[in-house]
This record gives structure tokens, sequence and C-alpha cells, in this order.
């Protein structure tokens, strides 16, 4: 079977189909890249594949336009992008003016600027973000991601790893998933704080993993509600991945209705919901 028929139907929308002739076509290697990155994307069993998220500009758009656009959005904001990376153990790299690389970056731009412009006013002010980071081919400590907090650099850094490829409501989650390891770190100056409330919070029995890293490169597939307590599997790694995934699913408006439904029948993981509505609301001052 050809690979291209095994690529989701959004990547197709986005690239075109691999068989065309047109010279500006996805290469064979390409295409096959972004069938492992479908194949390993954990947010795909959960993914509603018909969630689409609007361009931000026209298709022929230029990275240095894409780029503009992105800086007024998140101006208004009160942010501004960065379009590099140097971190310590971190790895990026910055778009280029290929069609490849506008793509890629129209698509995390179409996802990554709504769920940013979600929050209510006051938020990235009262927890000292000032920067969104936009790249490609991000890794930490050799490990691919999407997505990763800064408070360092004040920042949270958001990537294209071959996002056509993945569910992008999934995407939007992994957005306010690592905003919210940033507010924790600005709450506790710690981002693996065992908080004694939430913790209060769990049913009897309830046992956490050894961290979020660990579920990398395994196939993992984040499945919801697999537990009373916990709205996904990702969440039973560690308290802090807990916190971060209810606010993801909490933030996530592909997802919210199901957490909705499961609080009604849940009545810790609705303590654990109202719990960062909460917190949310005190840094906003509504909600």
């Amino acid at each position: 079977m050809p690979v291209c028929r095994l690529l989701p139907c959004l990547a197709l929308a986005l690239l075109s189909a691999c068989a065309s002739v047109d010279p500006s076509a996805p290469s064979a290697a390409y295409a096959q890249a972004l069938e492992r990155a479908a194949q390993q994307d954990s947010m795909r069993s959960e993914c509603d594949w018909s969630v689409r998220y609007a361009p931000v500009a026209t298709k022929d758009a230029s990275v240095a336009q894409l780029q503009a656009i992105a800086t007024a959005r998140l101006a208004a904001l009160q942010l501004a992008p960065a379009w590099s990376l140097s971190l310590p153990g971190s790895v990026a790299r910055a778009f280029t003016d290929s069609d490849e690389d506008r793509a890629g970056l129209q698509l995390l731009l179409s996802i990554v600027l709504p769920a940013i412009e979600r929050y209510p006013a006051g938020v990235f002010a009262e927890t000292g973000l000032r920067h969104v980071v936009l790249v490609k081919d991000l890794s930490v400590d050799g490990q691919r991601r999407l997505a990763m907090p800064a408070p360092e650099i004040d920042s949270v850094v958001y990537a294209d790893n071959l996002l056509a490829a993945m569910c992008p409501s999934g995407m939007e989650l992994r957005v306010h998933h690592e905003y919210y390891h940033f507010i924790e770190y600005r709450l506790f100056n710690d981002f693996y704080y065992r908080d004694p409330a939430w913790l209060a919070l769990n049913p009897p029995g309830t046992a956490y993993g050894q961290g979020g890293a660990t579920a990398y490169g395994k196939g993992f597939q984040n499945l919801g509600h697999p537990h009373p307590g916990l709205v996904s599997l990702y969440a039973a790694y560690g308290p802090e991945e807990d916190k971060a995934e209810v606010f993801g699913w909490m933030m996530t408006p592909a997802y919210t209705v199901r957490l909705q439904q499961w609080t009604a029948l849940d009545p810790a993981l609705l303590a654990k919901r109202e719990k960062l509505m909460e917190v949310l609301g005190t840094l906003a001052g509504s909600y």
C-alpha cells in the first residue's frame, strides 16, 4: 500500500497527495516520517479527528508573514514570540521558508495562538510568562517533544515535530498542559511539588508512577479516564502530570465535554477540576 494512504487525512489536506507530480509535493522520505510520527502520537486514540483549526493566513503566506501575524496576536496578550531556543539539554531548529516549514508553522500557529487567546486577562502577567517560543524539531535530553515549559527564560516552548501527522486538538491539550507546568513552577518554585491539598483529593489507593518522562518511547497511548480520580493514563505518572492533564483537558474545547461527563460521576475528578479552576481564577482575578 502506498505510504500516502496511511497518513491521517489532516496531513493529506495540508501537504497534498504523495502521488502528485507537483515538484513541491513532499518527498517519500518526508511522507514516511509523517507516518512514523502519526504512529507515535500518544493522543491518537483519544482524538476527535473532525476538529479543525482555522489557518491564520493564506496558504501561500511566507514564514516572515506568519511570524508577523504571531507577533501581533501575542502582543495583544502582552507576550512576545521567540523563533529560536538556546537551553542546556534542549535542541530545536528555526523555521525556514521552505514549503514544508511554511505548512508546519501555519499549522502550529493555527493551534497555539487560539489556545493562548482562551485565557482570561491577567494570567500571563501574574505568572510571569513573557515569551512563546515557536520552533521545529524540538528534543529534550534526546527525547523528541512537542512542547515544554521554560520558566528560566520566562517562556513556554511549542514545536512542529511533524505535527501535520498528529491529532490537532491533542496538540492544543499539550499547549495548556505545558503552560500549567509553568504555572506550577511559578507557584511553588518546583516542577515536582507534591501538593498535599492535591494529594488529599485522590481516592484511596491511588498510586503514581515515576514521572512523565518514563512514558516516552514505548508507543504510549494516553487513554482517557482509566481510573476514578484520573482524567487520563498519563495523569497516573506523577502528581505534577495529574495536575497538568486535568488542566489541559479542562482548557481544550475538544476534550472538556468528556471531562465534564466524567466529573458528573467521579467526585474526586470533579474536585480536581474545581481546584484548578480556582487556581486559574485566583491568578486572573476572574474566570
